[in-house]
């Protein structure tokens, strides 16, 4: 038995000498029943996390900065940029005045605005107001620039594809000769082109992403609102949609997935898990999610993160509104995407 053990061992330092392994041997002691995420489940209370933005903008404006974003750096990954293994977070400070410059790279970027009022982000030439709870789609390969002309600051949260990207190694990026791209159609163009259930006749989607570029958070609230009136809630999740391609009806990105839902006052749901893990905000009221063995309590403008299957539930103490994003679309495309709705 031993002799048999030093000759494997023998023969494993041999094919390593030319760059080769043993299957058998590199997968022993690997649970291969489940996916095993290495993301933590981790919260960021915004009260927390203000004084240090706050910091920020007095030490680095945004055109030294480029982007004066604050990372919100999941503690499993030791120091990479990422909240989740496919999703980069953070959140973004634009002052008064200020503008950041104009770039595009191959990333796709969902913003979704946590407090202030007065700016906007320009892409491709078109501009759109940023006001709390809406949110902003990028388009890789796009121009984009954001500036800030109210009287306050404004904070939002940054959401990148950069590690997906990272992995299959297409990071590209550009940086605009001007400080903003130029402006070629009116403000909110797409909005009153596709944002009003109807679409221009003839046409014809050029690239795998949503036309509309803002998804305002007051409709989006008002009819999850009157469909919580009216329809019972799912179990797990509360009565909960996802943000469309009006063109397609699939999802507002090819990455990139929103939510948003409604957990009413005294829910206590069900266990359950999904293979996407989630970044959430908090947008209205306090609860907890309880994941894993855990438990994170939450309030407005606080983000948490639920890694993929790992179990979770939702309890509140109050109505609220949890905003979500997720990479379900590539999931899902791929057909790998899983849900477990868990029984005692």
């Amino acid at each position: 038995m031993d002799e048999a053990r030093d000759l494997q061992a023998e023969f494993n330092r041999s094919i390593a000498r030319d760059d080769l392994a043993a299957l058998w041997v590199a997968r022993r002691g690997v649970d291969l029943t489940k996916p095993r995420s290495e993301a933590k489940a981790k919260v960021w209370r915004y009260a927390d996390v203000y004084p240090h933005i706050a910091e920020a903008g007095t030490l680095v404006t945004a055109e030294d900065a480029f982007r004066r974003v604050i990372v919100l750096a999941n503690p499993a990954f030791g120091g990479e940029l990422r909240a989740t293994n496919t999703l980069y977070a953070g959140l973004q400070l634009v002052l008064p005045g200020e503008i950041a410059p104009c770039h595009r790279h191959t990333q796709t970027a969902i913003r979704f605005v946590i407090e202030g009022e007065g700016a906007y982000t320009s892409v491709d030439g078109e501009r759109t107001r940023l006001h709390p709870g809406d949110f902003v789609v990028t388009p890789s390969w796009s121009w984009h620039d954001h500036g800030n002309e109210g009287d306050g600051p404004v904070v939002w949260l940054d959401c990148l594809d950069t590690p997906l990207v990272d992995f299959l190694d297409t990071a590209f990026r550009e940086t605009y000769p001007d400080m903003t791209y130029p402006v070629l159609r009116p403000e909110d163009d797409a909005q009153a082109r596709y944002g009003a259930n109807m679409l221009p006749v003839g046409y014809r989607s050029s690239r795998q992403v949503s036309p509309v570029m803002n998804y305002a958070y007051k409709p989006a609230r008002a009819a999850i609102e009157r469909l919580a009136r009216t329809s019972p809630p799912d179990p797990c999740d509360g009565t909960r949609m996802r943000y469309s391609d009006p063109a397609s009806g699939g999802w507002p990105t090819p990455t990139m997935g929103a939510f948003l839902q409604h957990l009413p006052k005294g829910f206590s749901g069900a266990e359950c898990r999904v293979t996407d893990g989630t970044i959430y905000v908090a947008v209205e009221g306090r609860g907890r999610t309880i994941i894993g063995d855990e438990a994170f309590d939450w309030g407005p403008r606080d983000v948490f993160v639920v890694p993929g299957w790992l179990p979770y539930r939702h309890e509140t103490n109050e109505d609220a509104i949890l905003f979500s994003l997720s990479d379900r679309p590539v999931q899902q495309l791929l057909g790998l995407w899983r849900q477990d709705r868990i029984t005692a």
